[in-house]
């Protein structure tokens, strides 16, 4: 597996075809996801939040290790049977199209697929029933434009974004809610 060194900001660039594998899989991206907003945990407790299998999230959690994007937390356990798990670094973030090897780019595409397939059954879920949460209802948002960049320009305003996220990360979690933000910009014509 080909690693890289790992940027100031904590996100890691991933390169290697065998790291992206390790998310095709659904329930390890929601235990990556599980690890951001609740921190690290053990096998247990990821197996309760998941709602599967303790033997399911182990194998799985070995899998997410391997790839070198979760690792054990000993200074948390209370004893030595007791596992933690935390997330190996902030975030990671690839683009297809840095990737020279043909495999690592088309299990890339396919994931960005699956991930995309994912955040629409979160927003879905999220329409379903937001009637339920007015406090929330009342301040998410959905959010589309048309502009005329040139690729700089995109690059320039990618840039504004993530600095403008980031801004708001490291918060602590008293009185907050985990929120999921995406976006997405690309040439297209109607």
């Amino acid at each position: 597996m080909e690693t890289t060194p790992e940027p100031a900001d904590g996100i890691r660039d991933i390169v290697d075809a065998d790291v992206l594998k390790a998310f095709t899989h659904p329930l390890r991206n929601r235990l990556y996801d599980l690890l951001a907003v609740d921190g690290p945990a053990t096998v247990s407790m990821l197996a309760e939040r998941a709602g599967v299998a303790i033997g399911s999230v182990s194998h799985h959690l070995g899998i997410l290790a391997r790839a070198g994007l979760v690792i054990e937390a000993p200074e948390l356990a209370r004893d030595a049977r007791e596992h933690w798990w935390q997330r190996a670094q902030r975030g990671v973030r690839w683009s297809s199209s840095g990737l020279a090897d043909p495999a690592a780019r088309t299990v890339a595409d396919s994931l960005e697929s699956q991930m995309l397939q994912e955040q629409h059954d979160r927003a879905r879920q999220w329409l379903a029933e937001r009637d339920a949460r007015p406090e929330w209802a009342e301040v998410s948002f959905a959010h589309q434009s048309r502009l005329w960049l040139s690729p700089a320009e995109l690059a320039e305003l990618d840039e504004a974004i993530v600095a403008l996220v980031r801004s708001y990360s490291g918060r602590d979690h008293d009185g907050r809610e985990a929120v999921l933000l995406w976006a997405r910009a690309f040439p297209n014509r109607p």
